[in-house]
């Protein structure tokens, strides 16, 4: 059965080398996995595979693309477990990847499973402050579309690396509110977190952020940074590359 599956994969690798072609090492390592995946040397990709997926810097499209092979060689070695994740990978950098018209069903059904599990798997993300006078109020939407989520949890800690407190939020139909403690007395202060939903045995089922890369909020004189006009004013040269942490740190995608 494994001979049948040549042609197909061999067809989509020349459908995205044509259409984008990595260059150097990249290049290299991605045609040396479509080589021996084409002969039917499949653990012998995987490990080309991982190393083309080592190159940080290729686009995003041809990454999912290369995911995609890679979840369905391991279908074909019947490793279901990394072949779901990897595929899961590829939709997560492309939506609209998918295989070539002629790809077997089997790599198809793959695909269509993954892309269902997807859209029920519960998302968290955190919303934009709309209260200029409780910087400290931190408001998330849950998407549930099975009630797999029991509680969100608001998980804060005053330096980064934790350990990290937790402190339930409040739902009220798809959006969660919760409050970072501030510290007695304090007029500013620096606050690391990341929202958590828990399932009814306490395995966590979806986050916005991690402990790993947490968001960051910094209150000065009780403003969020950038909103205070000491921030603008004499601290401008010196918010510029805090800014710059701030915003990366404070995206939930990273």
């Amino acid at each position: 059965m494994l001979p049948l599956t040549f042609p197909v994969l061999a067809a989509a690798s020349s459908l995205v080398v044509a259409q984008a072609p990595a260059p150097g090492a990249a290049q290299a390592d991605l045609a040396r996995a479509r080589e021996l995946a084409g002969a039917l040397r499949y653990e012998e990709a995987v490990v080309e595979y991982q190393r083309y997926l080592g190159h940080p810097d290729r686009p995003a499209a041809e990454r999912a693309q290369a995911l995609l092979e890679l979840g369905f060689i391991h279908l074909l070695l019947e490793d279901t477990v990394n072949a779901e994740q990897r595929t899961t990978e590829a939709l997560e950098l492309d939506a609209w990847v998918r295989p070539p018209p002629n790809a077997p069903q089997k790599q198809k059904d793959l695909l269509e499973r993954v892309r269902a599990m997807l859209a029920a798997r519960p998302k968290l993300e955190v919303l934009p402050r709309e209260d200029a006078g409780r910087p400290q109020l931190v408001r998330a939407s849950l998407k549930d579309p099975r009630a797999r989520a029991n509680e969100v949890l608001l998980r804060h800690a005053p330096v980064p690396g934790g350990p990290y407190r937790a402190t339930p939020m409040v739902c009220q139909e798809d959006t969660c509110e919760g409050e970072l403690p501030v510290p007695p007395r304090a007029t500013s202060f620096t606050a690391w977190y990341f929202v958590e939903a828990l399932d009814a045995q306490g395995n966590t089922v979806a986050r916005a952020a991690n402990p790993l890369a947490p968001l960051q909020l910094s209150v000065i004189e009780q403003k969020a940074w950038y909103e205070s006009p000491w921030i603008y004013a004499g601290g401008a040269a010196l918010v510029v590359g805090a800014a710059t942490v701030f915003f990366i740190a404070s995206d939930p995608r990273k």
